[in-house]
């Protein structure tokens, strides 16, 4: 996978050929704060009244639990659309803050060692701490997540609000 940069522009581009929505899917739980970065995207996304259907938030996430149920859910009700996956993630303590952005799936749950299904056609990762210490994700700040979760969420609703501002959108839902 190819990194791009992450802005609004680079999503509007590459969801300019759809006519239906994107999906949006927030992958996370908020009982550990390092893991709380997609429902709180996901929160956020649906506040903003982006312009996409948006699975994974604070009151209905989407976690190691069921995943595999909305992966399906979403593939059934929603064929055609691009599906954006985000996502908390561990690595090199020179990386922690640094959001990537990346043509193809994630893999969740490599941070806790679940083997779980890959998730999106576009990918939105956030490096949340060192996978060198003992349980990263539960020494994370709220603020440090909830700061980068407002970026993210900024930046996805501006790309998909460009890509579909004027153009005639053609609803998966019946």
């Amino acid at each position: 996978m190819n990194e791009i940069t992450f802005t609004p522009k680079s999503i509007a581009t590459l969801l300019e050929n759809n006519t239906c929505l994107p999906v949006i899917l927030c992958i996370g739980t908020d009982k550990v704060i390092g893991d709380a970065l997609g429902p709180i995207v996901g929160e956020m996304l649906v506040n903003s009244k982006i312009p996409a259907y948006v699975y994974g938030t604070l009151t209905t996430p989407v976690t190691a639990l069921n995943l595999k149920d909305a992966l399906r859910f979403i593939s059934v009700r929603h064929p055609s659309s691009t599906v954006i996956a985000v996502d908390s993630s561990v690595g090199p303590l020179c990386e922690v803050g640094k959001t990537r952005f990346y043509k193809g799936s994630i893999k969740p749950g490599l941070a806790t060692g679940k083997v779980l299904p890959d998730a999106g056609d576009l990918s939105v990762t956030l490096t949340v701490a060192s996978s060198r210490e003992e349980n990263p994700l539960g020494k994370v700040r709220l603020g440090f997540i909830y700061q980068h979760a407002l970026t993210i969420a900024k930046t996805i609703h501006g790309g998909v609000s460009l890509a579909f501002s004027e153009r005639k959108i053609i609803s998966t839902v019946s």
